[in-house]
């Protein structure tokens, strides 16, 4: 699988993240937060889960999302994320492309590797990115 994820802010800045050896894996989730409800609720989540390498191609981008992650001001939480999935790189037409209008940062965290494994890899570890959509806007999700 192949995925490029694309963050902007309302004042215009970005992160993208394209090179087909970062994103290893993505995770789309919608759900009903209400465990114990016997009816469909009005009341609809959706979380995304962006994983992938640390190495030179992501080194900047991370930091940007590392940066994002530790905003609190409401004008710098809230972004519009675009991922979009292919089955490989080759491919011109998507298999998914998911836009979300408010997405904000829910956790966001770097590991690093031991010496040996960046030696075999070319990594200096992984990240991990969780982002949810702000409450009510369930309606301004695409997936196309």
């Amino acid at each position: 699988m192949y995925y490029k994820l694309f963050i902007e802010g309302d004042s215009g800045e970005k992160i993208e993240i394209t090179d087909p050896t970062v994103i290893q894996n993505v995770e789309f989730n919608l759900y009903q937060n209400d465990k114990l409800a016997n009816d469909r609720s009005d009341q609809l989540f959706a979380d995304v889960t962006v994983c992938g390498v640390l190495n030179d191609k992501s080194k900047n981008e991370t930091k940007a999302i590392s940066e994002w992650a530790r905003k609190t001001d409401k004008a710098n939480i809230y972004k519009k994320v675009d991922i979009t999935v292919y089955e490989s790189p080759k491919d011109s037409e998507p298999i998914r492309d998911y836009f979300f209008k408010f997405m904000f940062c829910s956790s966001y965290y770097e590991k690093f590797l031991e010496h040996t494994d960046k030696e075999n890899s070319g990594a200096i570890g992984t990240f991990c990115l969780k982002m949810k959509q702000r409450k009510g806007e369930i309606d301004t999700i695409k997936v196309e």
